[in-house]
């Protein structure tokens, strides 16, 4: 039986060796996950400032557009309250002049109501007067010369001694012949002056014609001017109104504007820190 010979040099097993990576390919390996946790990192750090940033400018910005909206309200309030009471003035100026137009009017009509009574019965006195003295004329026509002279004594309220009667003659002295002329000159004058008082009269009529017109005219601007003064508290109201919206719509556009600069603002300093 043969046997193989053992060999003088027996074979050495293999010897584990490490392989070099190259380095570009390590850092391209953990190059992602570091990126991640930095940008973890990072956030972790900053999100919390830019939140407060972003925050602190917003209510600064909304602060202060509820600052200036209170501010303009209040002038406004201010501005309308003013207003409001300067016409309110106006107002019961004008409601005292129509109450005692009123009190004036209501007295007036009262005592024109005596005044036209009062006339009325002047009127008929005077009628019944020239009624009887027409009707004494035609008595005094109709006198003899006894009952003249008794009624010439009557009438001038002398005495019987200045009149003296013969036949149909009727004599007087001299101090009776006087008072005969000087009634008569006031006879002359009074007709004169019922001529010159109806003149007055109907002159007068005329003035009281026009001032009542004057007065009619004058309730119809009083009642205008009333209507006007309404129309203008409303026209002020509605200009007050509209000048209050106009800011308040101002107000909210800066608002707007201010709040999206603030976002804007916010996001630059997100991205600068």
């Amino acid at each position: 039986m043969s046997t193989t010979p053992a060999p003088l040099n027996p074979p050495v097993p293999p010897i584990a060796t490490k392989t070099a990576i190259p380095a570009h390919a390590v850092a391209a390996a953990v190059s992602p996950l570091a990126t991640i946790e930095r940008d973890i990192t990072w956030v972790k750090g900053h999100v919390l400032s830019v939140l407060l940033a972003v925050a602190l400018i917003i209510g600064s910005i909304i602060g202060g557009v509820s600052a200036v909206e209170s501010l303009v309200e209040k002038h406004d309030a201010r501005v309308a309250a003013a207003q409001q009471a300067k016409e309110g003035v106006d107002t019961a100026t004008t409601a005292a002049l129509m109450a005692q137009l009123t009190q004036d009017r209501v007295a007036n009509t009262a005592r024109d109501a005596q005044q036209t009574a009062l006339i009325q019965t002047l009127v008929t006195q005077m009628a019944q007067q020239r009624a009887r003295t027409a009707k004494q004329i035609m008595t005094d026509g109709t006198l003899d010369a006894k009952t003249a002279a008794a009624r010439l004594v009557q009438q001038t309220k002398s005495s019987p001694s200045d009149v003296t009667v013969i036949n149909d003659t009727v004599t007087m002295t001299l101090p009776l012949a006087r008072i005969v002329v000087s009634e008569l000159d006031m006879f002359a004058q009074s007709q004169a002056d019922v001529l010159n008082l109806q003149g007055q009269l109907s002159a007068q009529q005329i003035l009281t014609s026009d001032s009542k017109v004057e007065a009619a005219d004058a309730q119809k601007i009083i009642a205008a001017d009333k209507v006007e003064l309404i129309q203008t508290i409303k026209a002020d109201n509605a200009a007050c109104q509209v000048r209050v919206d106009a800011q308040a719509s101002k107000d909210r556009k800066r608002g707007f504007w201010a709040t999206l600069g603030g976002i804007v603002t916010g996001v630059i300093i997100r991205s600068v820190i």
